[in-house]
């Protein structure tokens, strides 16, 4: 372990040495570049020695003998830049959109001018859509989050080309499993590496741009398979601002929270002297855990400049959110703050500190345990980030980006605070009986969880831009991961009288290494991106010398590495049209959990004392992904723009699980890499940039995923509930054939001078509308006793619809800005099914209804999706 620990650190050291003394400077991807050409405009000579100049930044270039010219190093934003030079009129455009890893395209015509002149001011129309790009690549930027019906940074990824959620919410690209996207918040990973999860701790003020990588992606990016989700937070400006809004809870009420919702006298669990049921719809009011006693959603966001240093911002944005779910109970509250503080200094340097803190309290809902809501457990969440990062230019040509940072996450999964609390005695009321397939006051949910992850990182990445058409980029990361698991259930009180349950306890320290190279070449004929990436995994870890003997001993685990080539290349077909294509290989390490989960099994003795489990695997390798994309993309005019991708993506290495019998003493299931997936699709966008008071934008994406297993514990399932495995490729639980999204924004622009009633009732407004069709998940039929199995999934539930509407109108500018909110999910209020019954495809119905299955059991509510929910607000703007 020492020796391994040693080689790891000076493989890290000699990664640090070779960025240092790289004659490249710092890269990040987190800004973009603008490059383009001056020229004299009677004769269309270029023009040598202009400066062009960002205003508002600190960052410009000049052209050379051939009047072309490139700035690095600008952050996302809208800017004004300026050409100028001795003798010529200067010229100003402005509402210049950069975005991140992007590079935008500005060339300058200026006037020969015998005296002075006044500079010339345009306003640059940014094409709707960039045809030097060579792959799939969606932003969304702050504008279009506030104008839109969403709420949350995770809605708006659901509606992105080639994304698609599962019956349990999880969101999936190209059909991938959900764990297999990454996320980055300026520039840091923010995943829990135990399982693979990503809350998202900000609010969607604090979002500046997010950008969804959702086919082939660039070497930097890495330890994923289905996609990059970045997202680059807020910085502050030169002036103060104040940024106040609430929105309600849902203010219609959900028919789910009533006592038989269904008809008449439908509940299960009712008194036996009245008759009337005993369910009790819960309130987020009453929890210990809410401090700030509102419902709703809570936003505050501040920034500006940071007293009276020089050039230095600052940036906050907080979230306070009570809401009760609309099933029968369950609840969500959460707290969170996102931060940001910069200094800016010389030519495009800038020392910056980004932080975050989240808290989040939830309770799911269960429909077991529906008339005993305090006895099911709760989820706690608490999630603390903080990096530092240093840019610096170190010329023209090049900058560098060194950064520092640490990740701790905590998820706690219980009822009461100590897990031996859990022992306590119940009664059975004598008024009332519960029907059986519900929880009574003598049960509780046996799960305490404990868990803790702390990620340190640190990283560089460089840049050189060699001459104007290659740009250099190199970079390493390396993170220690320290984690703290503490699992126990089927707690109960032993021989001796005293607490005992089965416990999965460890605490391991992984070690993770990376490092890409790549040249981005950008010329008129053709854009070309090629690079390659390195990634190394060491767990530190024992586990037995064979996988499937518990007795043939512990031996430490093998690390892992891949070499991953990546290749993407756009050739322009005419000046609004290009074809590319994108080819990569893709590397993810498997959570940590598939690889720790259950060590006190690794004892013999206690393998053999326990019933069937599934037990971590030490020796798992990478799981890879061979992706290929091909499209099309153009601009029909200046306003409107398209794009055409085909993809297919083979999957193999995938872990999953397998059910391990030695003799009769061992019989447990083991992770292993053996599921595989193969996904083919075709995805078309259709975007209106916002013209005339309205935008829009479309996507439709046809999709087919098939493997052996849908998430890694099915075959584990299988064996518990003793069902067949599936001998050949099925389509898997989150494969939908179909979906088509379409997004419209309208604004009717400001009321001047003497109007109408009418004007100025209809001025100031906009409304965002997003339109959601998708069909239906697959589901294995059910075809009776006696008869022949049906193929997995051979069956569709019914296809999904949804409509969500945002409104807002502004009812005073001066001195502060306030504007009426109000927010409809599900306008049409369309039933959705998320889960069905097997005999019928429905989600409440049954030929067994009134004999083996109550009614108050079938008519599950979380079987379907979302009602119609209306929420208001206000939005206060200084």
């Amino acid at each position: 372990m020492k020796i391994r620990l040693i080689q790891s650190g000076i493989i890290l050291l000699k990664l640090i040495l070779v960025i240092l003394i790289l004659p490249l400077s710092g890269y990040s991807a987190q800004v973009g570049k603008i490059a383009g050409r001056v020229i004299d405009t009677a004769s269309g000579e270029p023009l040598a020695s202009a400066n062009v100049v960002v205003e508002g930044s600190r960052v410009g270039g000049s052209s050379d003998l051939d009047g072309e010219y490139y700035i690095l190093n600008v952050p996302p934003g809208v800017y004004t830049v300026t050409a100028s030079i001795v003798g010529y009129a200067a010229k100003r455009i402005t509402r210049v959109l950069v975005n991140s890893g992007r590079t935008t395209w500005l060339n300058f015509e200026l006037e020969l001018s015998s005296i002075q002149m006044e500079e010339v001011t345009v306003v640059w129309e940014q094409p709707p859509v960039n045809i030097q790009e060579t792959s799939m690549r969606s932003t969304v930027l702050r504008e279009t989050l506030e104008e839109l019906p969403i709420e949350t940074v995770e809605r708006a990824l659901e509606i992105q080309a080639g994304a698609v959620t599962d019956a349990s919410g999880e969101l999936h690209l190209r059909g991938g499993r959900s764990g297999e996207i990454v996320y980055y918040i300026d520039g840091q990973k923010v995943e829990d590496p135990l399982d693979g999860q990503s809350p998202l701790f900000i609010n969607r003020e604090a979002v500046e741009e997010l950008t969804v990588l959702s086919g082939t992606f660039n070497a930097e990016y890495g330890d994923a398979m289905s996609g990059v989700v970045q997202i680059i937070t807020r910085e502050g400006g030169d002036k103060f601002n104040v940024s106040m809004e609430y929105l309600s809870p849902m203010i219609n009420s959900s028919p789910y929270r009533e006592a038989d919702w269904v008809e008449s006298e439908s509940d299960a669990v009712r008194d036996l002297v009245t008759g009337e049921s005993l369910y009790e719809s819960t309130s987020v009011d009453d929890e210990p855990t809410n401090v700030v006693p509102v419902e709703g959603r809570m936003h505050l966001s501040l920034g500006g400049p940071m007293g009276t240093m020089k050039n230095t911002t600052f940036f906050l944005s907080s979230l306070v959110r009570n809401e009760d779910n609309h099933l029968p109970f369950g609840f969500e509250q959460e707290k969170s703050l996102t931060s940001k503080a910069a200094w800016s200094y010389g030519q495009g340097g800038k020392i910056s500190l980004t932080g975050g803190y989240g808290w989040r309290n939830y309770q799911n809902y269960s429909h077991a345990w529906k008339y005993m809501p305090e006895h099911y457990h709760q989820h706690f969440l608490r999630d603390k980030r903080m990096e530092l990062q240093w840019t610096h230019s170190v010329n023209r040509e090049s900058f560098f980006n060194l950064r520092a940072g640490i990740h701790q996450q905590n998820h706690d999964i219980k009822i009461f605070e100590e897990w031996d609390d859990y022992l306590v005695s119940g009664y059975q009321p004598e008024d009332f009986t519960f029907a059986s397939y519900f929880f009574d006051e003598n049960d509780w949910s046996d799960t305490w969880r404990e868990s803790e992850t702390k990620t340190f990182s640190i990283g560089g990445n460089a840049t050189y831009q060699y001459g104007n058409y290659h740009q250099f980029k190199a970079g390493f990361e390396g993170r220690l991961i320290e984690i703290d698991m503490l699992d126990i259930r089927e707690m109960d009180i032993g021989a001796d009288n005293q607490p005992q349950g089965i416990t999965d306890t460890y605490q391991e320290e992984p070690i993770e290494i990376c490092a890409y190279i790549q040249d981005k070449i950008e010329l008129s004929y053709l854009v070309l991106n090629a690079g390659v990436r390195w990634d190394y995994v060491d767990p530190r870890s024992d586990g037995w010398t064979n996988a499937e003997d518990p007795e043939s001993g512990l031996a430490a685990a093998p690390a892992s590495q891949q070499i991953s080539p990546r290749l993407g290349l756009a050739h322009p077909i005419s000046d609004d049209m290009s074809l590319y294509f994108a080819y990569g290989h893709f590397f993810q390490f498997p959570h940590y959990a598939n690889l720790f989960m259950n060590s006190a099994d690794l004892d013999p003795d206690t393998l053999a004392d326990r019933s069937f489990d599934a037990v971590g695997n030490r020796t798992l390798k990478p799981q890879r992904t061979t992706a290929y994309e091909v499209g099309l993309k153009g601009n029909l005019n200046d306003d409107v723009g398209f794009t055409v991708t085909a993809y297919y993506k083979d999957i193999t290495d995938l872990v999953g699980t397998k059910q391990v019998r030695v003799g009769t003493k061992y019989n447990y299931a083991l992770f292993r890499n053996i599921d595989y997936a193969s996904v083919m699709g075709i995805e078309l966008g259709l975007t209106r940039r916002l013209v005339d008071g309205w935008s829009f934008e479309g996507n439709y994406t046809y999709s087919v995923a098939k493997g052996n297993s849908s998430e890694p514990l099915e075959g584990f399932w299988n064996a518990y509930y003793n069902q067949p495995e599936a001998r050949q490729e099925y389509y898997l639980d989150f494969d939908r054939r179909h979906v088509l999204n379409a997004m419209v924004i309208w604004q009717s622009g400001r009321a001047r001078g003497a109007v109408g009633l009418w004007d100025k009732l209809i001025s100031d407004v906009t409304l965002g509308v997003i339109a959601s069709f998708a069909s239906g998940l697959p589901y294995t039929p059910y075809t009776g006793a006696g008869e022949a199995l049906a193929d997995l999934n051979s069956a569709r539930m019914d296809p999904t619809m949804t409509v969500d509407v945002r409104f807002s109108k502004t009812i005073l500018r001066e001195p502060v800005r306030v504007v009426l909110l109000a927010y409809i999910d599900n306008l049409f209020d369309f039933t959705n099914d998320l889960r069905v019954n097997s005999r019928t495809g429905e989600p409440w119905e049954s030929p067994l209804i009134g004999n083996q299955i109550a009614f108050d059991q079938l008519h599950d509510p979380s079987r379907v999706d979302v009602p119609r929910m209306v929420k208001v607000g206000v939005k206060v703007e200084l």
